[in-house]
């Protein structure tokens, strides 16, 4: 095919429209889905128990960052999510470079760690999850998109003072 929207052009622009999208979204709708998924309220598409906000501190920067993604409860301290970039993501660079993480999943505050299964299988995560339209987000978003394991510990509530 050849002409304005040939495959070589549309390969060139989608990291830019990606990117465009990223960061409307980063800009207006992830800070109202942080408010109220942190409350334990859904934020369409996202139900309380399939999504959950993210804290890590930037491995540069220091600055606290808080990132909404869907999710799947695989067992009570067990959570898989999707991240649309892999290792290449920043949120798991900051997780990994960290050692661990904060997650508000329903409304409660837990710490936990992060680990990219080299084997997990994105499409067969996203089908698990049973959202259509994180699924078809997600996938248009992708680039290199790898399985991300959550092991949660106790609730933050409910670990030592020192500890949080």
């Amino acid at each position: 095919m050849t002409g304005p929207l040939s495959r070589p052009s549309i390969d060139v622009l989608r990291p830019r429209v990606q990117r465009s999208v990223q960061w409307v979204a980063g800009r207006s709708l992830n800070k109202a889905a942080v408010g109220m998924l942190r409350l334990g309220l859904p934020f369409p598409p996202y139900g309380p128990e399939s999504a959950l906000v993210m804290e890590t501190f930037g491995r540069k920067s220091g600055r606290r960052r808080l990132t909404p993604m869907g999710c799947l409860k695989v067992a009570e301290d067990r959570l898989l999510v999707v991240a649309e970039h892999g290792r290449h993501a920043d949120w798991v660079r900051n997780a990994r470079a960290a050692g661990h993480v904060r997650i508000w999943l329903a409304g409660r505050s837990y710490q936990g760690r992060v680990r990219v299964l080299a084997d997990g299988d994105p499409g067969a995560v996203l089908e698990r999850m049973g959202n259509k339209v994180h699924t078809l987000s997600v996938l248009a978003m992708a680039h290199e998109p790898k399985v991300i394991e959550i092991t949660l510990d106790r609730p933050a509530s409910e670990q030592p003072s020192d500890a949080q």
